[in-house]
């Protein structure tokens, strides 16, 4: 009885403590599932495709990896005053965070 009561106690306590992250919220976030939905929901208002404004487009992977590997795009988001979006809420640490993981594993596109 006492070892049932062990195990039960046992297994309580360790369901309790596992907590399974996010695949956004591990080292090595995805493009098409976490880096990707931030880009269409704070970018793509002002950079799109044949733009008005003359600044590059994200809207595709490879415009998007392009800007972050060889800009300053993560700066520019982190920027106490004119920060990115210009026209929009700043992105959250957390969306910062995912953008700055993804580039430091190479920005694959998965």
């Amino acid at each position: 009885m006492i070892r049932f009561l062990f195990l039960f106690f046992a297994f309580i306590i360790s369901s309790c403590t596992y907590h399974e992250l996010s695949p956004c919220e591990t080292n090595a976030p995805a493009f098409t599932d976490c880096v990707k939905p931030i880009f269409e929901q704070s970018c793509i208002g002002c950079h799109f495709t044949d733009n008005s404004y003359g600044i590059m487009p994200l809207t595709n992977y490879q415009e998007i990896k392009d800007k972050v590997i060889n800009s300053t795009v993560i700066e520019s988001l982190e920027r106490a005053e004119g920060f990115m979006p210009k026209s929009g809420e700043r992105l959250s640490a957390e969306h910062i965070l995912i953008i700055k993981n993804w580039k430091e594993n190479g920005a694959p596109n998965n």
